[in-house]
């Protein structure tokens, strides 16, 4: 039979429906492993600017209550006798370092010149003189968003009246009815206001580059961060020095005082940040003090997280960009560079919560595993879709190769069938006429009609048969047989007919009696199958050797012919059911393509084998191979 191949569109169909997915999908994912380490970078730094800014807003509350403090202990103190009075203040709180009285004019009557001063008063009143006195100004800071919410609101198309707190007075008044709406805007501030513009900026960066270029319009002042950050694009990370997000504007300290109550002024002194709380006593008298730095440092890195940990550091940096504190067992690094970092407050001007990666490697060293890992899975997903599609390809070839073996098997069946009972009917008809005279003829057509109902009933019971074996249903008795004695006896029953054919029949055994347990039916079965295969196709040599050998294991039984033999690749195929070399109608040597595969079930339900090689010099030979005195 000839080897069924997949047609042309089947194997388009596995191209378009397999192998473009399969590609495809490892396109994809490959892609996808190039942006990785972007991915677990903007992960990674996500998580730690979530953790950044818990600590920043940990710390600007940290020094609202400074100034509370402050304020509150002002409240205490009797200044008619300023020097007593101020010295105790500082002695009751670690956190005043100079404490100073300034009068309405801006003259400062505390500490003075004329007393003895420490080096650090003599610093302060020479620092500050001029300040107070309104004869220099200083950068006041505050934040880019807040400055500018209103041109904010605008460009976002969110009024900001609708937050204001004087709008909300205004309706109050009016004796409006609130919508849901306008008891939102009822609880809003000035406060809120700040946060939705602060939170507009950092989102929209076109926004707040265009805020930034009206700053630099109005002549703010504008400075760079002390260190660089990381930006996130769509698939990079890029380093860069941002601008700060609180500007400056240079103000006299009437000018400060002027805005409220109280409060905390920064003030850069020989690169060095000096902060001051400044409060508005009676008789326009301005009371207040140098905070101590050593002390709000403490205070500031008590708030902190914890420090270190396997994952990350997340620390301070002040002003010049260094960490207030430094965790044991960090290394050389380089500060100006964290992986996250925020600006703290227009208080604290440069200071910044900054978060480290521990090992600067871990992203590469995380997106390695994770690329290693996925590129595992795009091999395993590939090579599986391509192997179950070749799979489901070579079953679908089996398939149909199969069904066109059964159609060819039903085809060949009915030919097979019809064929001896025309001679059959033939025969009969003309014995029955009584159109043959001579004897001699008659008893020929009478052998002639025995053959073909043999071929009739063999053919039959071959389909029989096989179909029972498919089922499992086919029944062995097995008994102590002499197998000489039986292959005598079946080959001297062929041997009229085979002759009569014109073939050489030879029975060839080394011994009159080998004893193996068998079904004597069934190997006459597979026996008469190969004698029959044999006598098929010998086409030129009409030779048939029928040779019994054993030795102390099995018993061998060869069938040999001179025929055509099997082409060696078909060899491995002939045992297969409805295998046949040439399966085609018009073949010359008609059969079902089953004889083969009843004679190898029979075998090897006997715990045995049939195996096949070439004869030298042409033909073939099928040994039947059985286990001598099987059961004891």
């Amino acid at each position: 039979m000839k080897q069924s191949r997949l047609k042309p569109h089947l194997g388009i169909f596995f191209i378009i429906a397999v192998l473009l997915p399969s590609i495809l999908l490892s396109i994809i994912a490959i892609r996808s492993l190039s942006r990785e380490e972007a991915f677990i970078e903007k992960r990674m730094h996500d998580t730690l600017l979530a953790e950044v800014t818990h600590a920043l807003a940990v710390i600007a509350g940290e020094l609202d209550v400074i100034e509370k403090e402050l304020n509150s202990s002002v409240g205490y103190l009797k200044l008619d006798e300023p020097d007593y009075s101020l010295g105790q203040w500082k002695r009751k709180n670690s956190l005043i370092d100079v404490p100073f009285l300034v009068s309405a004019s801006g003259e400062i009557l505390y500490p003075r010149y004329d007393v003895n001063l420490d080096k650090v008063e003599k610093n302060f009143l020479d620092w500050n003189k001029q300040f107070f006195s309104d004869e220099v100004k200083i950068p006041v800071y505050e934040n880019i968003a807040v400055a500018y919410k209103d041109e904010i609101a605008k460009e976002e198309k969110t009024p900001s009246y609708l937050f204001s707190e004087s709008w909300v007075r205004d309706k109050k008044a009016e004796g409006s009815n609130y919508t849901p709406y306008q008891e939102s805007a009822d609880v809003a501030s000035e406060e809120y206001q700040s946060q939705q513009a602060i939170t507009s900026l950092e989102q929209n960066a076109p926004l707040r580059q265009k805020i930034y270029d009206q700053a630099k319009q109005t002549g703010r002042g504008i400075a760079l961060r002390k260190v660089q950050v990381n930006e996130k694009a769509e698939n990079t990370s890029v380093t860069s020095q941002q601008e700060s997000i609180f500007i400056s504007e240079s103000l006299s300290f009437s000018q400060i005082i002027s805005k409220s109550n109280s409060g905390i002024i920064p003030r850069s002194i020989n690169d060095s940040l000096k902060l001051i709380f400044w409060k508005k006593i009676e008789g326009e008298r301005v009371i207040g003090c140098v905070i101590n730095q050593s002390k709000l440092k403490n205070r500031i890195i008590g708030l902190l997280p914890q420090i270190y940990s396997s994952a990350r550091i997340i620390t301070v940096l002040d002003e010049s960009g260094k960490p207030i504190i430094v965790p044991k067992g960090t290394g050389v690094r380089n500060w100006q560079l964290p992986f996250a970092a925020k600006e703290i407050s227009s208080i604290l001007p440069h200071w910044e919560v900054a978060a480290y990666l521990t090992n600067p490697r871990m992203v590469k060293i995380e997106a390695g595993m994770a690329m290693i890992i996925m590129w595992a899975l795009i091999m395993i997903l590939f090579i599986s879709i391509s192997i179950g599609g070749f799979l489901v390809l070579r079953s679908l070839r089996s398939e149909m190769a199969l069904a066109k073996q059964k159609t060819t098997f039903v085809a060949n069946v009915s030919h097979e069938l019809k064929t001896p009972l025309t001679s059959i009917r033939i025969f009969a008809e003309m014995l029955k006429e009584r159109r043959v005279a001579d004897e001699t003829k008659k008893e020929k057509y009478l052998d002639m009609m025995v053959s073909e109902t043999d071929r009739l009933a063999r053919l039959i019971n071959n389909v029989l048969d096989f179909s029972r074996m498919e089922q499992d249903k086919k029944q062995y008795t097995f008994k102590k047989e002499n197998i000489v004695a039986l292959c005598r006896e079946l080959i001297e029953g062929q041997r009229l007919r085979l002759e009569n054919n014109g073939f050489v029949v030879n029975f060839i055994t080394d011994s009159n009696e080998i004893i193996a347990e068998i079904d004597a039916e069934a190997i006459k079965q597979a026996l008469i199958n190969l004698l029959s295969n044999a006598e098929k196709y010998s086409d030129g040599g009409k030779n048939i050797d029928l040779e019994i050998m054993h030795d102390q294991l099995n018993v061998y039984i060869q069938v040999k012919d001179k025929g055509k033999g099997v082409p060696a690749k078909e060899a491995q195929k002939i045992f297969k059911e409805f295998y046949r070399v040439d399966d085609s109608l018009t073949s010359r040597v008609k059969g079902t393509g089953l004889g083969l595969t009843i004679a190898s079930r029979i075998a090897k339900d006997h715990k045995g084998d049939i195996v096949y090689k070439a004869r030298e010099g042409g033909g073939s030979i099928f040994t039947l191979i059985l286990p001598e005195k099987t059961g004891g």
